[in-house]
């Protein structure tokens, strides 16, 4: 009896009650070894306030109606609805019946009330109406190695409005988590709310009034969004977050693998394709972000990732860029260039000497999806250079060999043929037609970027190789190697390919073996170059 009068004593401590009257005390089978994580501070004041939050939703209240306050060593959360005390002595819940609701299996508050036991935070106050619930520890239960239950203790009071949850602690953090409190919920006057940047397809970005972001999922504050002043809130239900959402009990931030799903469908089902360009939250969330731009974040990325190259080319962001910027080159699968193409020598050289003359004039380098957002990366340059090569190739830049250069490009076919037989017998092959497998047409370019290039015609094996107007005055071994390495493209094959450089190796091969025939050619190219 001792301890009920001292619980009696703690309620009528407090300014709402005036009369309390001990109805009945169980003793539960929760014990203050509940669990083998002990719940942080921000992790008891989220469950208890999350608690707070789902029942004024469930009564279709305003949740800026719950109040919290941390004056005298105390700690109050106040929300104008009631609900049953017996409610908290029994695992289960009825929640996950209901749209809207964070909590749903019925043991966070039971995790809570053990832990802050184990923090040395005892009998906290529950009162819904004329009830009051003080939640005590019980003794140690003999042969457990220290098991103690807690013990429920309900009182009758005056009626009160509304319902109470109330700690007496000094433990500073446990107060500055309750202080922050309702920012872990999603509601209309969070603190941390700012004005709404855009909004499509039940997803919400906002301005954050804080340095930092963060992300909301159903309600719940699941993403720290370091370093971009946003908010996003996703309010409908995605499976790839579902899964873990209800398997997670302790209502933890998502790991990083979650995150990046987070950020994921934000940026495919947060926009409609067609509105990205010129968006101001896309804007807004760039410009925000610059000075962590070289080391990149996921929110980012996903955002490129999403954009499918629709951004490059975006005015409202050049200026934000400017010309101080280039992106790395990194192949994805995505890009207009194959997988063979990417590890040519001629690529990766071009590469590397643009990106050290970049960096010499003290450009700053950017994570490679950057270039969604119009940075180019050397790779890009290397894309849109042979592009507009191609362009020029398809255009007025090609012309038909004069008479001499075709007899230039008939003594070539003679100096493969004395090379390899094999070989050049598969090119333009008159004599024997069923060996022939490639019929050639010549034309000569004048575009500076490209020395030979080899492309198909409509008619099946029938294709055009272009070589450069000022190989027909070079020497002979800048021409032979030049023709040489076009027609062993013939099969389809890039410069990064293993067939292509199986290819080629046998035709090196073939001219070291063979170099007197090489000579012998080589002495004669005088009277056909031009």
């Amino acid at each position: 009896m001792n301890n009920i009068k001292k619980l009696k004593d703690i309620i009528l401590d407090l300014k709402e009650v005036s009369e309390v009257e001990h109805i009945k005390s169980i003793e539960s089978s929760v014990t203050t070894s509940w669990g083998e994580e002990v719940w942080d501070h921000e992790k008891i004041s989220r469950d208890i306030l999350q608690n707070a939050r789902d029942g004024v939703v469930s009564a279709k209240m305003d949740i800026d109606q719950i109040k919290i306050t941390t004056d005298n060593d105390q700690i109050k959360v106040y929300a104008p609805n009631e609900y049953s005390l017996e409610k908290l002595y029994y695992i289960g819940s009825s929640k996950s019946e209901q749209e809207s609701m964070i909590g749903s299996h019925g043991e966070g508050v039971k995790k809570c009330l053990s832990d802050m036991a184990r923090m040395g935070i005892y009998n906290p106050i529950m009162i819904s109406g004329d009830k009051c619930l003080v939640v005590s520890v019980g003794a140690e239960v003999p042969g457990t190695d220290g098991l103690r239950a807690l013990v429920y203790n309900y009182f009758k009071i005056n009626k009160l409005k509304g319902n109470y949850f109330i700690i007496n602690t000094l433990d500073k953090k446990l107060k500055k988590a309750f202080e922050f409190g309702l920012r872990n919920f999603f509601y209309s006057n969070n603190p941390l709310i700012g004005e709404v940047l855009h909004s499509y397809n039940d997803i919400t970005i906002y301005k954050s009034i804080t340095k930092d972001g963060f992300g909301f999922y159903k309600g719940l504050k699941r993403v720290d969004i370091k370093g971009i002043p946003v908010i996003i809130s996703i309010d409908k239900s995605y499976a790839a977050l579902e899964k873990k959402v209800k398997i997670d009990r302790d209502r933890q931030a998502f790991d990083s693998k979650l995150q990046s799903t987070f950020y994921s469908i934000f940026a495919r089902s947060g926009f409609y394709y067609a509105e990205m360009k010129n968006n101001p939250a896309i804007k807004y969330i760039l410009k925000s972000s610059k000075e962590i731009w070289p080391k990149g974040h996921l929110l980012l990325s996903a955002i490129a990732s999403s954009t499918y190259g629709r951004l490059k080319d975006d005015k409202s962001l050049k200026d934000l860029f400017g010309n101080d910027y280039i992106s790395e080159s990194k192949f994805t699968y995505s890009r207009e260039i194959t997988y063979h193409d990417w590890f040519s020598t001629r690529t990766q050289n071009y590469i590397r000497n643009r990106d050290s003359k970049q960096k010499k004039s003290n450009k700053i380098m950017l994570p490679s999806y950057f270039n969604n957002f119009g940075v180019l990366s050397s790779l890009e340059s290397f894309i849109r250079s042979k592009a507009n090569a191609e362009k020029r190739i398809k255009n007025k830049k090609t012309k038909e060999l004069s008479p001499k250069e075709q007899k230039a490009i008939n003594f070539c076919f003679e100096a493969a043929k004395g090379v390899s037989p094999s070989f050049a017998k598969l090119f333009n092959n008159e004599e024997d037609e069923d060996e022939s497998l490639y019929k050639l047409n010549f034309k000569k370019i004048f575009c500076k970027e490209l020395l030979g290039e080899i492309k198909n015609n409509s008619d099946y094996n029938s294709k055009t190789v272009y070589l450069h107007a000022d190989l027909f005055s070079q020497s002979f071994g800048k021409i032979f190697s030049t023709f040489l390495h076009e027609l062993s493209h013939a099969t389809g094959n890039g410069d990064g390919s293993r067939e292509f450089s199986d290819c080629l190796t046998y035709l090196i091969s073939a001219c070291i073996d063979n170099n007197a025939v090489v000579r012998r050619y080589s002495k004669q190219w005088s009277k056909y170059s031009n």
